[in-house]
């Protein structure tokens, strides 16, 4: 198709991002590097992830430690964590916001324990006397199941997920075979032993 004499395409600019959301873009950028080459990525490599000039990184950032420093605290940011809870539907089966549950906790656990291996990182140490029923996403459960739902309080039911998929993280606990998430949900769900066979009840005379 032939445009008119003096016909003008006009292109819209993208909206310039705010330093937040520059600083955020990058983050989300630098981030997959720190997990998978720690502290020895060079800011020219973190630029180029970003689409940005070193200098750019610089402004924004300050040095490198800096950007390092809120990386790691971006990344164990509970948040998107607690948006994932969120996001189970009430409304679905059981076993599906069982495998829903175990399935965000254990790539929760995995990515922090993995990220704090790669940028040598000591874990940090509980407080004492830490109750599990202090934490933010513990009341999420009551959204995610109804009373009753479950065969156990959701005290016990949170503990001994974070206890497995804490556990399953960790590469020296799992040794040769890590668990999937079917087969944690299936183990929670179901237990070791087998099902018994039906039987049918007895026939009365009469």
């Amino acid at each position: 198709m032939t445009l008119p004499t003096g016909f003008v395409v006009a292109r819209e600019r993208a909206r310039p991002l705010a330093p937040e959301e520059r600083r955020a873009a990058i983050l989300d950028a630098v981030i997959p590097l720190l997990k998978e080459q720690g502290r020895t990525v060079s800011t020219r490599q973190m630029a180029e992830a970003a689409g940005i000039a070193e200098g750019t990184l610089f402004r924004a950032f300050g040095d490198k430690e800096s950007l390092i420093a809120a990386a790691i605290e971006r990344y164990f940011d509970p948040e998107p964590f607690r948006n994932r809870l969120r996001g189970i539907d009430p409304d679905d089966p059981t076993e599906d916001k069982v495998r829903q549950f175990v399935s965000t906790f254990l790539e929760r656990f995995q990515g922090v324990v993995g990220f704090m291996s790669a940028m040598a990182i000591e874990p940090p140490q509980p407080p004492n006397g830490e109750d599990v029923r202090n934490s933010a996403w513990y009341g999420l459960i009551d959204q995610i199941f109804r009373p009753g739902e479950l065969a156990v309080s959701k005290e016990t039911f949170a503990f001994f997920v974070r206890l497995v998929a804490f556990g399953n993280a960790i590469p020296a606990f799992t040794g040769p075979h890590a668990f999937t998430t079917d087969e944690l949900s299936d183990l929670i769900l179901r237990g070791v032993l087998p099902v018994p066979p039906r039987t049918n009840p007895p026939r009365t005379k009469g």
